[in-house]
């Protein structure tokens, strides 16, 4: 793993292991979300139950968390996934969707949010029952 990470970033991985695993041993998909999410990775809830799955649910040891954060690394930037997706969707080229539409797909796809948490976001990007790209971007790399 030497020749994908320095020995700084192993030390420094290292590190937010020890402090996040009980016994030396991560056992839960929160345990490792957590500990992923502090190494600077954004890693989604079933994301990290799928590589609990891969280990049939065995507790994961430095070793293979190290081959996740290898993963992690090798995975695509969650901002300019959310950017090409909202590209995707901006059918009429105006760089805004309607906000009845963000609510929907936030509620339905993927990890959805509550309707609070909706109800928050639009509460911060909604201009005029419309939420323009720019500012929910802006919004989301807070």
């Amino acid at each position: 793993m030497t020749e994908f990470f320095s020995q700084k970033q192993i030390d420094e991985i290292r590190e937010c292991f020890n402090f996040y695993s009980t016994s030396g041993v991560l056992r839960t998909d929160s345990q490792l979300r957590c500990a992923l999410r502090s190494l600077g990775y954004s890693p989604t809830a079933s994301k990290t139950d799928i590589y609990f799955k891969k280990l049939n649910k065995k507790p994961i040891e430095f070793a293979t968390f190290l081959d996740i954060c290898k993963d992690e690394q090798n995975s695509p930037n969650p901002l300019t996934e959310i950017i090409k997706a909202l590209s995707g969707l901006d059918r009429n080229k105006t760089r805004a969707m309607p906000s009845r539409e963000l609510a929907a797909i936030l509620s339905h796809v993927g990890e959805q949010m509550s309707p609070e948490e909706i109800k928050y976001l639009l509460s911060k990007v909604e201009v005029n029952g419309m939420v323009p790209h720019q500012a929910l971007i802006e919004y989301i790399s807070k």
